[in-house]
């Protein structure tokens, strides 16, 4: 499946421009509801993902958990700034824009953003060989964003 990635400065600049980015008011007790949530999601599905034969398409649905997990921590950490944006997309790119110390990978985040589109809105399923080719980066994104979100919780307590 050859996918094809958009610029990070310029999804950047749609995503202002279009008004899809947008200020809220930072809410710590929904930051930490989103991460216990997300790291739930982690929790289950690695109990989960034990029992499934290396051939089957369950794969499918510990990448989407994955996928979902992510996108929680990046939320819990967007709503930090104040910030919100109507498309997995903006968040992402607003995140990588803005905050390159955090060295996420703007490629793998669109990359999985197509990949999860594909399977939820054109029935596309993946196999453990595919899911293999996500998990390590997957584990890279959730654990910087879980220890920058840990570091805010300490300053706020």
């Amino acid at each position: 499946m050859k996918i094809t990635i958009d610029d990070l400065n310029k999804t950047y600049q749609l995503c202002m421009s279009t008004g899809s980015i947008k200020e809220k008011n930072p809410d710590v007790e929904l930051i930490r509801s989103l991460k216990t949530v997300a790291e739930k999601c982690l929790e289950f599905i690695n109990r989960k993902s034990k029992d499934i034969p290396r051939d089957s398409t369950d794969w499918t649905f510990v990448f989407r958990d994955y996928y979902e997990s992510l996108r929680g921590f990046i939320e819990a950490y967007l709503l930090f700034e104040g910030i919100e944006a109507d498309n997995h997309q903006c968040k992402n790119a607003y995140l990588c824009f803005k905050h390159p110390e955090l060295d996420l990978d703007w490629e793998f985040l669109e990359t999985i953003r197509l990949r999860r589109n594909a399977v939820n809105y054109k029935g596309q399923l993946l196999k453990h060989e595919d899911w293999k080719l996500f998990k390590l980066k997957f584990e890279l994104h959730i654990n910087a964003l879980r220890r920058e979100i840990e570091k805010k919780l300490e300053k706020d307590l």
